[in-house]
């Protein structure tokens, strides 16, 4: 292990500790070459990270204002990269600077309580010498990759941690936009056989709005994706890699377009199977209304109690008032199925 190699680790275990009690730097590793080694040094703290062996990975919590005010004071940043790295509200994308690389991404809240399609942004500035990355929220994919770091499973320089995390955030969306497909896939089913009762309308529009929500962000994403790609200090094997990011990034895009798409086609098939449904009841109602309605008329006039009603006598009336009934009704029934009302 590199003797002059150092970590500062205040939130060692950041899944338990998501927010540094003490101003807002998680960790600063050393980047030694391609091989990247570390040791404790926990005397490392914002007023003597400057001195830290380079290239380093720094990673801060951008809402404390330890954090901020030392990277506007003392990281050396242009104050305009810094207020791009401290804005409140970010979309994905990059921006080549003179002396370094600007890229904000989005990936998936995985943190517990938060909704499925909640994305939250890192924002990672990275030159020759180190890079520096800014979040909020807890990450998985950050955790992931200093885990990895630790146990030397993974060789990295500045450019390959940006290349990482741009590979660890797409990985993470992978199982959400899987999801989305999974649900619409069985509305799909269950309106395929006619079945609109097992479908609910509230689901199909939460998958729409979340699609809608994720493309917002995996759009400007992918092409964030494409630009870094078109910058000469992408090469080699981390080229590669991001190749298969941007087109894995790429795919879920046309994903969640095709979810959306298909989500809206289910709601209005839901729609217009709900509606054939009530107009099928509604239409047996009226014929049943239709047959009843003579023989209503008949039966009611019979029954008014006032003299001359034929047959009060006769103790036959009631059957052959009957038998005339449903030889009415028979006549009604045999006529509506000749005009194919039946």
């Amino acid at each position: 292990m590199d003797p002059e190699t150092h970590e500062l680790d205040h939130d060692a275990a950041e899944a338990q500790r998501p927010i540094d009690a003490e101003g807002g730097l998680l960790h600063a590793l050393l980047l030694s070459g391609e091989v990247c080694t570390l040791e404790s040094a926990s005397a490392i703290n914002f007023e003597n990270l400057a001195d830290l062996p380079l290239p380093a990975w720094i990673h801060l919590d951008r809402t404390k204002e330890p954090a901020q005010r030392w990277l506007r004071e003392r990281s050396g940043l242009d104050p305009l990269v810094c207020e791009a790295l401290l804005e409140e509200n970010t979309r994905p994308r990059a921006s080549e600077r003179r002396s370094g690389l600007l890229a904000i991404f989005r990936g998936v809240n995985l943190n517990p309580g938060a909704e499925p399609d909640e994305l939250i942004s890192i924002r990672v500035w990275v030159d020759a010498d180190r890079i520096i990355t800014l979040r909020q929220h807890h990450f998985h994919v950050v955790s992931e990759l200093r885990r990895s770091i630790r146990a030397g499973q993974f060789a990295t320089t500045p450019m390959g941690v940006l290349v990482a995390l741009a590979t660890g955030l797409s990985a993470d969306l992978g199982p959400v936009v899987e999801n989305l497909q999974m649900l619409i896939d069985d509305s799909e089913d269950c309106l395929s056989e006619e079945q609109p009762h097992l479908v609910s309308v509230r689901d199909l529009a939460i998958v729409r709005r979340q699609a809608i929500t994720l493309r917002r962000y995996l759009a400007p994403q992918r092409d964030t994706l494409m630009h870094l790609l078109s910058s000469p200090a992408i090469e080699g094997r981390y080229r590669a890699e991001l190749i298969e990011c941007a087109d894995r990034t790429s795919r879920f895009v046309e994903d969640l377009e095709e979810v959306r798409d298909r989500a809206a086609v289910s709601q209005e098939e839901l729609r217009a199977q709900r509606e054939l449904r009530s107009a099928r009841v509604m239409y047996m109602l009226t014929l049943v209304a239709a047959v009843f309605l003579p023989l209503t008329f008949v039966t009611g006039l019979l029954g008014i109690n006032v003299g001359g009603i034929p047959g009060d006598s006769d103790p036959l009336a009631f059957w052959i008032v009957t038998i005339l009934l449903i030889g009415v009704g028979v006549c009604i029934v045999v006529l509506f199925k000749r005009l194919r009302w039946l």
